[in-house]
């Protein structure tokens, strides 16, 4: 019953077209709806990036360092 529900309420009428149409998802809808199912996945895509921009970080302020010696 919950399906059909949310098949009723996207369905458009369009006036230029002078037909019903079933709306279109967004690719951030999409996206939101992918990382909500994925958590996991989502966590650890998350977890890299964060650490490979504090690695980024401390190898550029290391540099930075030995430059000033």
């Amino acid at each position: 019953m919950e399906y059909a529900k949310d098949e009723v309420f996207r369905i458009r009428y369009n006036t230029n077209l002078n037909r019903l149409q079933i709306g279109h998802e967004r690719w951030t809808s999409r996206l939101l709806n992918t990382m909500k199912r994925h958590k996991l996945i989502t966590t650890t895509v998350i977890a890299f990036i964060m650490f490979s921009t504090v690695n980024i970080i401390m190898i550029y302020s290391f540099i930075k360092i030995l430059q000033s010696v």
